[in-house]
């Protein structure tokens, strides 16, 4: 009965609709006929109207694979990061890594075609970062607390941790096409530090792996390491760079054997106490090494350099660090720089707490000719040698970067100034214009500045009353002998009377028929300066006729210049180590009077570009290339939480 009264209140279909042929089947109809009309030399006459409508012409879906991945690199730059330093050194300043690497996933969900170079980049170099750089993570780290009834605050979970085992997972299940595409693995110091296991099961399958960061145990032969040491040397046959700390010299020694590791690249020696004739012998085998850091090794001395039949030649490097090395001097320096094929290599020079003196540099420096970036960091307790003879001047035409770091040892008095001499003996080997392409200086005199435009050093308070500095119009006017008070006469340079002291070191070079040009610079220089603190540095822009009082141009102090700091390209951290860029470099410029110029305080920049960089060398105007943001949120403030 139930059925019947359903089939009894059933709506019919009506009869118009029924014979009324449907809009859809005639339009289907007219696209396979036009489709047969163009297409008639084709055997196969079977049409498909969805797959016709699906064809939409998009050019950015045809692009090739190297535009492709161009492109992608602009929107995560961290998967193009090639170098040598660690998690924490390798950090972008003003970007969201994780944000970065989301954007980039997504990227690669559009199509086939992006799927496959977004995958190649995401897995050449990968970082992993333990919280966002950006708000987003005050969001996240609320949502990944673990809470309960009891506990309402709940447990933060370890996001570094679960990430890698995620990542550990991916390429385990695909080690053949997600395994060998991997070059570079970074990770923070807590993870690699506690997570070993892990780590080892991930580097298991990656062939190709060129960087890893590994435990400090590792270095040093700990026995809580020593697997993951057997699976890298066993792994990973193409690393190219590796530290040996102090208790590893046997494995150090074992690198002679020439079947592991033969393509390094870097190599880090700390606190190693191992026969130079043996270390020499490691060297020799390692045929693609380019820098070598040295650090902590009083056993080392000149004689590691020198040539001896008996042993291989030490390799010629292009990037060279030695920190408390004593032992070794200029005259071993230059015994390695005496052959052409070291002459034409070295780049950089790194010079910490050694036996090599600012005195005899100008040694290292004449047989140096491709030299680019040299760094000498010495406290020393006497004031600069000079009664034996004349120093002769730094001369070098490839150096581009000095760092000239002399401090008074911690045992001096603090008012006995001897540091002022090694200063004035750099001033005057950047007036001889002995270092023509020297565009960058860095000192930790905060009045190197003012030796450059000849002024002479401030007078403390107790000093007495402040004596103005005299200058041509004031000379001319209370000279007895001259009555020439004519407009040209008072405003010439030539008649300028000396404004040196006699205690200092120019004095002498400026005499009845010399003027102001004997101490003028011969190129733009840009002086960075250091005081006590290490954290209060600022930045001066020098052009070559500052020391005239013309019109010259100081530019503002930033954390990173146009020549930009002294960074070591093979990930070496001591190259510019104490010259980050941050927010406490002074603003300074130049106010031309009257007399001599003086500094002025330039207040901060309020306005800058949502996209530029921190410290960018295009200061007063906004980033001409600036790179792509992140999706979530703005830039982040200079005091940034986890910044």
């Amino acid at each position: 009965m139930k059925f019947t009264a359903m089939k009894f209140f059933r709506r019919s279909k009506k009869p118009s609709q029924q014979l009324q042929p449907s809009f859809k089947s005639t339009q289907d109809d007219f696209e396979r006929d036009k489709y047969r009309l163009y297409n008639s030399h084709q055997n196969d006459l079977r049409y498909n109207s969805a797959a016709e409508r699906s064809r939409v012409f998009a050019p950015w879906l045809e692009l090739p694979s190297p535009i492709l991945e161009r492109v992608f690199s602009f929107v995560c730059p961290h998967c193009c990061d090639e170098s040598y330093e660690t998690c924490e050194q390798s950090a972008l300043e003003d970007a969201c890594m994780l944000c970065d690497l989301r954007d980039l996933s997504h990227a690669g969900q559009v199509c086939k075609r992006w799927r496959k170079s977004a995958v190649k980049l995401m897995y050449h170099s990968i970082r992993i970062d333990s919280v966002h750089y950006c708000e987003r993570e005050i969001d996240l780290s609320e949502m990944r607390k673990r809470r309960s009834r009891f506990d309402r605050n709940g447990l933060p979970e370890d996001t570094a941790s679960a990430r890698l085992h995620l990542l550990c997972r991916s390429l385990r299940e695909d080690p053949t096409r997600l395994g060998t595409l991997v070059q570079y693995l970074k990770t923070p110091y807590m993870l690699r530090e506690s997570s070993a296991s892990t780590l080892a099961r991930t580097i298991a399958v990656l062939p190709n792996l060129h960087y890893v960061d590994l435990p400090e145990g590792l270095y040093s032969d700990d026995a809580a390491y020593h697997t993951l040491k057997l699976e890298v040397q066993a792994r990973c046959p193409n690393l190219r760079k590796m530290t040996y700390a102090g208790g590893s010299e046997r494995s150090l020694e074992a690198l002679a054997r020439g079947n592991t590791w033969l393509n390094l690249e870097v190599l880090e020696l700390a606190r190693i106490h191992m026969d130079p004739a043996a270390l020499r012998h490691v060297l020799s085998v390692l045929r693609r090494l380019r820098a070598l850091k040295v650090s902590d090794c009083k056993i080392l001395d000149d004689d590691v350099f020198r040539y001896n039949d008996m042993l291989p030649a030490f390799p010629p490097l292009e990037e060279m660090v030695l920190i408390d090395t004593p032992r070794i001097t200029s005259d071993g320096l230059a015994a390695y720089l005496s052959r052409d094929e070291t002459q034409q290599q070295l780049k950089v020079l790194s010079l910490s707490n050694t036996g090599v003196q600012p005195s005899t540099l100008h040694h290292v420096l004449t047989h140096a000719p491709s030299l680019t970036t040299l760094s000498i960091t010495e406290q020393v307790d006497s004031s600069f040698p000079s009664h034996p003879g004349p120093v002769p001047p730094l001369t070098n035409w490839s150096l581009q970067t000095l760092r000239f770091e002399i401090t008074a040892s911690p045992g001096t008095p603090p008012y006995a100034s001897i540091t002022s001499g090694y200063y004035n003996y750099l001033a005057s080997s950047l007036f001889a214009g002995g270092l023509p392409r020297l565009s960058a200086v860095y000192v930790r005199d905060q009045n190197f500045p003012d030796t450059l435009l000849g002024l002479p050093p401030p007078m403390p308070g107790f000093a007495g009353g402040q004596q103005r500095p005299s200058s041509s119009s004031s000379a001319g006017m209370f000279s007895m002998g001259n009555g020439n008070l004519s407009p040209s006469s008072t405003g010439s340079f030539s008649n300028v009377q000396s404004r040196f002291s006699s205690n200092n070191p120019f004095a002498a070079a400026l005499g009845p028929s010399h003027g102001m040009g004997m101490l003028s610079l011969n190129q733009t220089l840009e002086v960075f300066t250091k005081g006590e603190d290490d954290l209060d540095w600022g930045s001066i822009r020098m052009d070559p006729f500052d020391a005239h009082g013309g019109p010259g141009h100081r530019g503002k102090g930033h954390g990173r210049s146009m020549s930009g700091r002294p960074l070591s390209s093979y990930g070496l951290a001591d190259v510019g180590s104490g010259w980050q860029a941050g927010g406490s470099a002074r603003n300074s410029t130049v106010v031309q009077g009257s007399s001599a110029g003086g500094f002025l305080a330039v207040p901060g920049e309020t306005g800058k570009s949502g996209h530029g960089r921190k410290g960018s060398a295009v200061s007063s105007k906004e980033d001409l290339w600036p790179r792509p943001s992140s999706s979530y949120g703005n830039k982040k403030g200079d005091r940034d939480l986890w910044r």
